[in-house]
């Protein structure tokens, strides 16, 4: 458990750091003078040039301490621009914190440290003497689990009961009592209160608990499991029943427990909870966090366990609020000392950490089975959230009363909570619980959790004046409320304009005085007409402090790239409206993105929603937005084909002025609308027109009396092909001079494109079109690919060369009528709606997610 090291060099105890360091035995100096032969070189003393320049130069002091990684993961010790490693020497590891993600402190701790001891540091004592002895410095898998082995009690189960109490003023709560008393129809009760009583209270659960107590020891819940455990009712008497139960008064009674206990008695196990948690507040959210819907616990234990143990924080627990051991962990000796020395932890969130993660990863890596009574692992932590009413309805006993008390994850509407409850329980008194929350709840705190998420919130909070930093956004967007009935609206990341999907949902609730509407602009003014209308940079401190209230968001990029900041999608609901309708390969289902998939399965994961047109199109996205399921695409049209099919009259009075600015352009004659794809980079990312095929395209428009308009793809910023296509009067069609391409579409007599999916948007005008497919099987094939075979679905000629391309324009004028079945049939692929009620089926969707 010891360990010697030389004594310091004489500077070294001229310095705090440098000998708190050396004292620490954290230091390689053979280490660190090998990995860093400039050091050496300079005849400089390791340590004190990791102190005074390696840290901030990114040097690791030994070979299981990673500088960046560490800095990385604890944003706090960043941006105060404290030495890493003394950092993790005088308070880091105290607080579970990894040195790098190949060593585990609380595993080390738990596995050849004395449990009852806070004065060893971990890293140091694998340095000094876990190396040599062969210690792991962190679990090795597999931890796959299977019930076939799992221990089965006979039935009637002998059950005892340690309950853990605490109590502001001293009391015994009547939900205390009501809980106690359906918990004595199972268990043998011994209660522990973490508070000192008034006088009498405890009298109040006589005939009810076997035993009661009350002293303050403040070591949470496990510090009351502990001491009644190991001392007030001792291992002993424990050993007398085949499960220990421990449980604490954090929790209302909703439902007795008898469809609880008659269920689980039957199950193989080893140990079991009520249920299940991923992710906690305030750890980074790792990718095995990043799910939608719930997941069985059947393929958790099956498949998933090895996966946690990769994420940087290891955050999946079953809740110490209500859990049970059976006879092979009781037996268990290691778990024995687990439990029986807990010592008082800085903080609660190390208390959670350490005993109520520890012990879970505990049982998991020696082996023990785990179940649930709730049969799936829900999205991230559904007792402080609003899965907690599924949870309700699937039969859980309790009502966390953190979820009221506290909302740390900015619920909203939750003063309908005693009406939810009731409908899942009706008998579950909630006057009971009413009185309790409204005594020991400040009446301010109380009213402003329960009314997150409505107009009857007052904020009154001044706006910054300054920038978030990225740890400082992250601490506020866990912190501040969030509004359901504020809209976000960033505008397009690659032009700056204010257009598409998202403008027409804009356009559906202007005037909606119960939304309050946030335009996060880019560098470019934006001018519409609505209520309750705000335009405000997206890069400002008011841009920040709008965004981290809007619950609702509809982006049409990326999370990062239209939001830029680093926002929760726990917290927030964000609705991906996309550009369009697919015909080329995107996101997850590209060809040429394969390297990157992890990395666009985790974007996808913060969307709540994307949008579709068709139960094809449906089909298509959901491969696109893999891991998002079939069941989060919104099969509700794009709401941008509003503005297609809509009566001029209604249109935006800019879609109006923009429309009447077109016809001056086009001065009479047809238009020709060219509308390429983009290549990103493609060697022939540009078809190169000849003089010859200039000539012809000019003669031809000319003898029609048409012209020409170009508009290139909103990513590519070359111009290449206007300025091909400029020699012939082509007009710009950019969206600098017509953010709303949909103007341009009602406006054109027939559309040019080479196979970008902006013809299917097309389709719905009825018009003809060609497709210039000039490299259709390198980009086909080679790059992206393709949902659907071009001549499968394109309501016109496909052209792989000039000669067809302009053969097909002098063809291709109208629309024929024996063509116009096959382009019915064509664009029922794409629409199930062919009409301008898209942005309101949308509208109707979002408001299901927050009445």
């Amino acid at each position: 458990m010891s360990f010697e090291l030389p004594p310091p060099p004489p500077e070294a105890g001229s310095d705090l750091v440098i000998a708190t360091l050396w004292r620490s035995g954290t230091f390689d100096a053979t280490y660190y003078l090998s990995q860093y032969p400039d050091v050496a070189a300079a005849g400089i003393d390791p340590l004190v040039h990791f102190v005074r320049h390696g840290a901030r130069e990114k040097r690791n002091p030994n070979a299981y301490f990673n500088t960046h990684y560490y800095l990385s993961m604890n944003p706090d010790v960043a941006q105060c621009d404290m030495n890493p490693l003394y950092h993790f020497c005088t308070d880091g590891w105290k607080e579970l914190r990894k040195p790098c993600k190949e060593f585990d402190v609380w595993w080390y701790w738990s596995s050849y440290l004395d449990p009852a001891s806070d004065a060893i540091n971990p890293l140091a004592h694998f340095l000094h003497e876990g190396i040599a002895a062969n210690a792991l410095p962190r679990p090795q898998g597999p931890f796959a689990q299977t019930t076939q082995s799992a221990w089965l009690p006979e039935r009637p189960i002998k059950r005892i009961c340690l309950f853990a109490g605490y109590d502001p003023d001293g009391l015994v709560d009547d939900y205390v009592v009501q809980y106690l008393r359906a918990l004595r129809a199972h268990a043998d009760v011994y209660y522990l209160a973490d508070c000192v009583m008034q006088d009498g209270e405890l009298l109040k659960l006589k005939g009810i608990v076997k035993d009661a107590w009350a002293g303050r020891h403040q070591r949470y819940d496990f510090g009351s499991y502990s001491l009644l455990a190991n001392s007030l009712v001792g291992w002993d008497t424990i050993d007398q029943y085949d499960e220990l139960l421990l449980a604490n008064d954090s929790c209302y009674l909703v439902k007795d427990f008898d469809d609880v206990f008659e269920q689980m008695d039957k199950r193989r196990c080893d140990w079991w909870g009520l249920q299940a948690t991923k992710g906690i507040a305030k750890t980074k959210a790792e990718p095995s966090n990043q799910f939608k819907q719930p997941i069985a616990m059947d393929t958790v234990r099956a498949s998933m366990l090895d996966r946690f143990e990769e994420d940087d924080t290891y955050d999946f627990l079953i809740g110490s609020y209500f859990v049970a051991y059976r006879k092979p962990v009781l037996s268990d000796p290691d778990f024995r000392k687990l439990l029986s020395t807990v010592v008082q932890q800085p903080n609660k969130q190390n208390v959670i950490f350490k005993y109520e993660i520890g012990l879970t990863r505990y049982l998991i890596t020696r082996g023990f089975v785990l179940d649930t009574f709730i049969s799936s692992l829900y999205p991230f932590h559904p007792i402080y959230s609003n899965q907690h009413f599924k949870l309700l309805e699937a039969g859980f006993p309790l009502f966390k009363r953190y979820l009221l008390t506290a909302n740390h994850y900015q619920v909203a509407k939750l003063y309908r909570w005693k009406e939810k409850i009731l409908a899942c329980a009706p008998e579950a008194d909630v006057q009971t619980m009413e009185r309790n929350l409204t005594r020991i709840t400040d009446q301010e705190v109380l009213e402003r959790n329960l009314y997150i998420g409505t107009s009857r919130l007052p904020d009154n909070e001044q706006v910054p004046t300054t920038l978030l930093t990225h740890a400082e956004f992250i601490e506020a967007d866990h912190r501040v409320p969030k509004y359901d009935h504020w809209w976000a609206f960033p505008v397009c990341a690659f032009s700056g304009v204010f257009s598409g999907n998202e403008r027409a949902v804009f356009e559906e609730v202007k005037d909606d005085e119960g939304i309050f509407k946030i335009i996060l602009t880019r560098g470019k003014p934006v001018t519409v007409e609505g209520r309750n209308v705000l335009v405000v940079p997206l890069e400002s401190p008011e841009g920040q402090y709008h965004l981290l209230r809007a619950k609702i968001l509809f982006i049409k990029h990326t999370p990062t790239r239209n939001l830029v900041y680093p926002l929760s999608s726990d917290l927030h609901d964000l609705i991906n409206l996309w550009h369009g309708i697919p015909l080329k390969r995107i996101g997850y289902a590209s060809l040429d993105q394969q390297n990157r998939r992890d990395a666009i399965a985790e974007e996808h994961a913060r969307c709540r929603a994307v949008i579709s047109s068709s139960s094809i199109d449906t089909m298509a996205m959901a491969a696109a937005f893999y891991p998002l399921s079939y069941n989060d695409v919104w099969q509700t049209g794009l709401p941008r084909n509003d503005f297609i099919l809509r009566d001029f009259g209604k249109l935006p009075k800019d879609l109006q002025a923009e429309s009447l600015k077109l016809e001056n352009a086009i001065a009479g004659r047809g238009l020709i609308l060219f509308m390429p794809t983009f290549r990103n980079g493609a060697a022939n990312a540009c078809y190169q027109f000849t003089k010859n095929e200039l000539e012809q395209l000019e003669e031809w428009l000319l003898e029609n009396d048409l012209v020409l308009g170009v508009r290139e793809h909103m990513a590519d910023r070359s111009g290449s092909y206007a300025e091909q296509l400029g020699r012939l009067g082509a007009l710009d069609l950019s969206d600098e001079h017509y953010p709303n391409v949909e103007v341009l579409y009602r406006s054109a007599r027939l559309l040019i494109t080479d196979y970008s999916s902006c013809f299917i948007d097309f389709m719905l005008t009825g018009k003809p079109m060609v497709s210039f497919a000039y490299d259709y099987e390198y980009y086909a094939g080679v790059e992206r690919g393709l949902f659907y075979e071009l001549e499968h679905v394109f309501p016109g000629s496909v052209c792989s060369d000039f000669e067809a391309l302009h053969n097909a324009l002098k063809q291709n004028s109208d629309v024929h009528p024996e063509m116009a079945v096959g382009y019915d049939w064509k664009k029922k692929i794409f629409f199930d709606w062919c009409d301008d009620h898209n942005s309101a089926r949308l509208i109707d969707r979002v408001k299901s997610l927050i009445n």
